[in-house]
């Protein structure tokens, strides 16, 4: 063994060219250049190598990265990468070396500077950056032909991903520039989210708008410390509180992510499985953002990211659930948050080196976030529709039952009338009173069965409600002096009907009757079967010249259309006798009956199919 390591620091010091990589050679472009694969790394496990030791390791010391991000995970071991650059110009060119990755703890670069070192990160003041920048950037400075190595060592509590990318210092003004303006749009579309839909609630005070306000909100916060532009703008000397920032940011969106969850989806109406694992989430939520306080940094972090994981394909999972069970909007849902789950599987799995660094995985979050968010804003103003829908179908429904119980009082009140007036007749005779109370209460419940407003044969009025609106209109009549008109009408010789062509053929004639005087009335008509082939029109505001026109129209129609029965149509006539009372008279239903009534017998003993009006003295003498 020792003659092997003896051959191989001889042929070391002979040929070193064996046992180093070749430069990177740096040509002007407008492609920024990716050093990942030409570095060389060597892990410092407990972190405490000093540069003059790291320059006098041996050649094997070094492995190559082979990755074009340089991510090492979550180690916490301090890194050392070398590179080896070159410019085969004959011109000096200014180059930056840009690490994409603004939550590196700390960064040194030896070689930058022959007299300085660079020391940057977010766990040093902000103020030490040779740039004023919320990512790190390295000025570098080649002369012509001139061949430089660069050392940098890498170290922090989260995830070991250099992220960096060469350009020209004039390339990278330039794309400075368009990103700023991608942030700035980035940012605004999610402050006029935020502030929409808080309007919305301040309007509607529905906690689904306020919950994803905030959502919007924190994560809008998170983004801003993950991007470097809070460590810039907002706490530039508070490193301590910075480095908790993150986690913590990520735990308090989540929070109210699983909030706006729950409450948009209506989850708390479904069953208690799904209230139980909400509980359980934020209670996982509130350790994860103690933790970020006073727990070590690495944990909360790992913790943050495993519950953003877990809690977004567990809203996924219930929103799928939901769309199962028919609730309309979760469809919408389903794809902002598998929109949400890919973007943060493609955020994690890059800090964790599981997959490289590219600009897609760079802003794949936010991309996912804005689409997340684009259809959750599109999903809230679909459910604004559904609540409409489901408030009017309530109230229709309240409606109906409110309509349903005003009939049932009134049936209640009519009943309780009836007994309360049969049970004082019944104390006047005490010594059949309870067979008296019995016969009432079973005749007050027949009653009731068979109470039904309309003939059940031709569908008119009945007799009883016949009884009841012409009280109501005579009681109207009085009061606004205006006239009142009832016409008796009976159908002639009804009973050869019945014995020629059968009872179901008279049942058909009644009912062609009944639909043909009712086509020919107005519309505030009523008009009643009185009985057998009896019917009785009730013609409001209607004199007797009104009612004489009315009825002979009535009688013609029924002569000229007579009724279809199978193969054969049955002819009909119509005798009708007509009492009017005139403005302000005092006549009660009972008289008016009668009235008509001998009208209509005059109207028969005078040959059936005519008309005939209620004299006093005709009718009287005869």
């Amino acid at each position: 063994m020792a003659v092997i390591r003896m051959w191989s620091l001889l042929l070391l010091a002979l040929f070193p060219a064996l046992g180093s990589t070749h430069p990177l050679i740096l040509r002007a472009t407008q492609t920024p250049i990716l050093p990942g694969p030409h570095m060389q790394v060597w892990e410092d496990a407990e972190g405490s190598a000093r540069i003059n030791e790291v320059r006098a390791l041996p050649e094997s010391a070094w492995q190559p990265v082979g990755r074009r991000d340089a991510s090492f995970g979550y180690s916490g071991s301090a890194y050392w990468l070398r590179l080896t650059l070159q410019n085969p110009e004959a011109w000096a060119i200014d180059w930056v070396l840009l690490v994409g990755n603004p939550l590196l703890d700390y960064l040194d670069a030896y070689g930058l500077d022959r007299e300085r070192v660079y020391q940057a990160g977010d766990q040093r003041p902000f103020a030490a950056r040779w740039v004023d920048h919320r990512q790190l950037v390295l000025p570098l400075h080649l002369a012509a032909g001139e061949r430089r190595e660069l050392l940098l060592r890498m170290q922090t509590a989260g995830s070991a991903n250099l992220s960096a990318s060469l350009m020209t210092a004039a390339d990278f003004e330039h794309r400075e520039q368009r990103m700023l303006l991608l942030q700035g749009l980035f940012f605004g579309a999610l402050a006029a989210l935020c502030l929409y839909n808080l309007s919305i609630h301040l309007i509607t005070r529905d906690r689904n708008y306020l919950w994803y306000s905030l959502f919007v909100a924190s994560f809008a916060g998170y983004q801003f410390i993950q991007l470097g532009f809070a460590l810039q703008w907002l706490w530039p000397q508070a490193l301590a509180w910075h480095q908790l920032s993150f986690p913590l940011s990520s735990a308090v969106a989540t929070l109210f992510g699983i909030l706006f969850t729950y409450g948009v989806l209506d989850l708390r109406r479904c069953p208690p499985f799904y209230t139980w694992i909400t509980r359980l989430l934020l209670g996982c939520t509130l350790l994860v953002m103690i933790l970020a306080l006073i727990g070590p940094y690495r944990t909360a972090l790992i913790g943050s990211f495993g519950l953003v994981v877990v809690g977004a394909i567990l809203a996924c999972l219930f929103t799928l659930l939901r769309w199962r069970a028919g609730f309309q909007a979760a469809r919408l849902f389903a794809a902002g948050w598998f929109v949400l789950i890919a973007a943060s599987l493609f955020s994690i799995l890059t800090g964790t080196g599981l997959l490289p660094y590219s600009r897609l995985t760079l802003h794949a979050q936010q991309i996912g976030a804005l689409i997340e968010l684009a259809v959750f804003s599109i999903a809230l103003a679909a459910r604004i529709r559904q609540v409409q829908r489901e408030h009017q179908q309530a109230q229709i429904h309240l409606f109906a039952k409110e309509r349903q119980l005003r009939l049932e009082q009134a049936k209640g009140l009519d009943l309780q009338k009836q007994i309360n007036e049969g049970l004082e007749t019944r104390v006047k005779d005490r010594t059949a009173a309870l067979e008296q109370a019995l016969g009432d209460l079973s005749e007050a419940n027949r009653q009731l069965s068979e109470l039904n407003r309309h003939d059940g044969l031709t569908g008119l009025l009945n007799r009883q409600s016949l009884n009841e609106e012409l009280q109501r209109c005579l009681a109207r009549a009085v009061r606004g002096q205006r006239p009142l008109a009832l016409l008796m009408m009976d159908l002639d010789h009804f009973k050869q009907v019945n014995d020629r062509h059968g009872h179901l053929a008279g049942d058909a004639c009644l009912r062609h009757a009944a639909q043909r005087m009712q086509q020919s009335l107005r519309g505030g008509d009523l008009l009643a079967r009185f009985g057998g082939e009896e019917f009785v029109a009730i013609l409001c505001d209607t004199d007797l010249a009104g009612a004489n026109e009315l009825a002979e129209r009535l009688r013609d129609d029924l002569a000229q259309h007579p009724c279809p029965h199978q193969p054969q149509s049955i002819a009909l006539s119509l005798s009708i006798g007509i009492c009017c009372s005139q403005a302000g008279a005092e006549l009660d239903a009972e008289e008016l009956l009668q009235r008509a009534d001998l009208a209509l017998y005059r109207a028969k003993a005078s040959g059936r199919n005519r008309v005939e009006c209620y004299e006093a003295s005709a009718l009287d003498g005869a």
